[in-house]
Formats: structure tokens, C-alpha cells, sequence
């Protein structure tokens, strides 16, 4: 018998309704952003916004529920910068504890439920954190910044929550989660695919394995082979469509506030779209990374073109890392390898006319 799959799909429906998220969202992130931007600095302010990404994690559900997940969340999004930060300059380190990262929070995420972006934001907020120097920040004040972001979000989705009644904060009871050995199998395929992407991008001298990481985690948040392949294909060529709209942005949109301003918008612009269409999604997700990460990183001011390339060559070793760990540790009850030999095979009989 198959196991059942991890529900990957985006909480709450698409379309009108995927409005207010997206409108959290926005807000949740661009306050800390605009605050500290505005009071002259954007990496304090960053370094916040990574935090208040736990805002993702709130869509579809009841207010009881919603103020467990995102505190939840958010404290895991705190120990994965802090985890990140203690290793930051070390590529052996970087290396283990993305993967480290990626293995315990797909297990919690498998464990209760927690549908996308799952385990992707924990393990973006680590690699982001091995990639900031450690004069830039030190520990305590970098987790500090994070768990404020943390706070802001959970304070967004809450905010309305006096003026709804018991009723209409119900709702059914929660999914029951995979079997354990699903469970274990995924954990293990997300730290070998995110801990062999860092360290192939660090063994080739990029210069941002956090990306590949990242790509990694992204694809890898689906369980069933045939789902990962096609959003490793969708990961890559909406990355490229994306590399163009962030080299547009960063070489006419002029200073640091607007940029702040877009990173805002983009937010928006992405949590409305993902649920509809993943492909067109990552053209925006593209842009709002790097203009993000560059922030909390303090690399704005860095090469532009090294910048772009480097996103796309990591991008694109994230996504083979994926569909290679997809087939190493495959979901139980699949065979990936076997039934992609008996596909080639096929191809190439030919049917012999009598």
C-alpha cells in the first residue's frame, strides 16, 4: 500500500481570497523593512523582514490555531538564523547546518501538517544567516531583529481576531500527518538535497550556496517524484525570466528606499500569484529574493552581472540537486529509477510490422 502524499499544496483557495494574505504579507515584512530603511538601516531592517516571513504560515486557518502555527513558526525561523549565524564564515559549518536545517524542519512540517511553504523558510532564513558576516551583526542582536520580525507578523494575523466571533473561528480539525517512515524518508532527502547543493556551489567558488540551497528546499516540497521534476523545470525557467526582471530593477529603480518600496510590492504581488501559477510566481519570487537577501546581506552595492549569474548557475544546482535526491530517496512505494528505465526502454522498441 502507497502511502498518502504530503498535501503540498498553497493553504487557503486561489483567486479574490488570496487577497488578504497577501495583504498580511506585504505589511508584515515591509514594516520593519520601511521602519529601519527609513531610520538608516535597511539591514537591520532586512534582517527583521526574514523573521516576519512566518506570516506565510497563517492562510486558512482559525485564530486559535493561526496564533499556535505562526508563533510556532516564528520561533523556529529565530533558531534557524541563530544556528545559521554561529557557523557564518565556516563553509564545512554552512554546509551541515543547512542541512541539519532542512532535515528537522521538514520533519515538524511533515509532522503537523504544515502545508507551503513548509520547511522552505526555515531553511532560507539559516542559509541567509551563514552568509551575513559576523561583524555585521552580532548574534544576539541579529536574533533579536528576527524574533521582532517574528512578533510583527504574528501581531498582523492576529489583528483581527477581537473582532470575530467563536463561530466564525472554527473550523475542522487539522489533517492527520504521513506515516513516520514518509515522514523520515522526506527529512532525509531535503538534508541530502539542501547540504549537496551548498556544497557543490561552495566546491565550484560561487559565490552564494544559500541559493542553492534555497532552490533546493523549494522543489523539494513536494513528496511525489513526477510534482518535484515539474517544479524543478518551473523553479529554473521562471528563474530565468526573473534574472531579467531583477537586472531591470536593480539598474533603474535609484536608491535604497524604492527598493524597499518593491521588495513590498513584490511580496504582494507573489502571494497572489503562487497559488494560481508557480511558474509566473517565481518570476516575481526572483527579484524579491535577491533584492531581500542583498539587503540583509549588505551586497547591494556589489557586482550587478556576478550578482544575476551567480542566482542563475546556483538556481540551477539547487534544482538538479532536488530531482537527484528525489530519486536517491524516493517516497515510499515509488520507483522513480526503475520507472523512468522502463520509459526509455519503451522509446526505443520499435514495433516490428508482420
Amino acid at each position: 500500500m502507497v502511502p498518502r502524499r504530503y498535501d503540498s499544496r498553497h493553504p487557503g483557495p486561489a483567486g479574490s481570497s488570496r487577497r488578504k494574505p497577501a495583504l498580511q504579507a506585504a505589511v508584515a515584512v515591509g514594516l520593519p523593512l520601511v521602519a529601519f530603511a527609513l531610520a538608516g538601516h535597511v539591514q537591520s531592517g532586512a534582517l527583521a523582514s526574514l523573521g516576519a516571513l512566518a506570516v506565510l504560515y497563517a492562510p486558512g486557518l482559525p485564530y486559535r490555531r493561526r496564533a499556535v502555527r505562526v508563533f510556532g513558526v516564528g520561533a523556529g525561523l529565530v533558531a534557524a538564523a541563530a544556528a545559521g549565524t554561529l557557523v557564518a564564515g565556516s563553509p564545512a559549518g554552512t554546509v551541515a547546518v543547512i542541512a541539519l536545517a532542512s532535515a528537522v524542519a521538514v520533519l515538524l512540517c511533515r509532522r503537523f501538517s504544515i502545508a507551503p511553504p513548509g520547511a522552505l523558510m526555515p531553511v532560507l532564513v539559516c542559509a541567509t544567516a551563514t552568509q551575513i558576516p559576523l561583524d555585521a551583526a552580532p548574534l544576539a542582536t541579529r536574533v533579536g531583529l528576527v524574533a521582532l520580525g517574528a512578533t510583527i507578523a504574528w501581531l498582523v494575523v492576529m489583528a483581527g481576531a477581537a473582532f470575530r466571533s467563536a463561530a466564525q473561528g472554527t473550523a475542522g480539525p487539522p489533517p492527520s500527518p504521513p506515516p513516520w517512515r514518509q515522514i523520515r524518508r522526506a527529512a532525509a532527502r531535503g538534508a541530502v538535497g539542501t547540504g549537496g547543493a551548498a556544497l557543490l556551489a561552495l566546491s565550484l567558488g560561487l559565490p552564494r550556496p544559500d541559493w542553492a540551497a534555497v532552490a533546493c528546499a523549494a522543489v523539494l516540497v513536494h513528496d511525489a517524484t513526477r510534482s518535484t521534476v515539474r517544479r524543478a523545470g518551473h523553479r529554473a525557467a521562471g528563474t530565468a525570466a526573473g534574472i531579467g526582471v531583477a537586472g531591470l530593477v536593480l539598474a533603474i529603480v535609484p536608491g535604497v528606499l524604492p527598493l524597499v518600496v518593491l521588495v513590498v510590492a513584490l511580496q504582494f504581488v507573489v502571494e497572489i500569484l503562487v497559488a494560481r501559477n508557480y511558474a509566473l510566481a517565481v518570476v516575481f519570487i526572483t527579484p524579491l529574493a535577491l533584492l531581500q537577501g542583498t539587503l540583509a546581506t549588505g551586497e547591494l552595492d556589489g557586482h550587478v552581472v556576478g550578482l544575476l549569474a551567480g542566482r542563475l548557475v546556483e538556481t540551477a544546482i539547487g534544482c538538479a540537486l532536488a530531482v537527484v535526491a528525489q530519486a536517491v530517496l524516493p517516497p515510499p512505494g515509488e520507483h522513480p529509477a526503475q520507472a523512468a528505465m522502463r520509459r526509455v526502454i519503451r522509446r526505443r522498441t520499435v514495433p516490428v510490422l508482420t
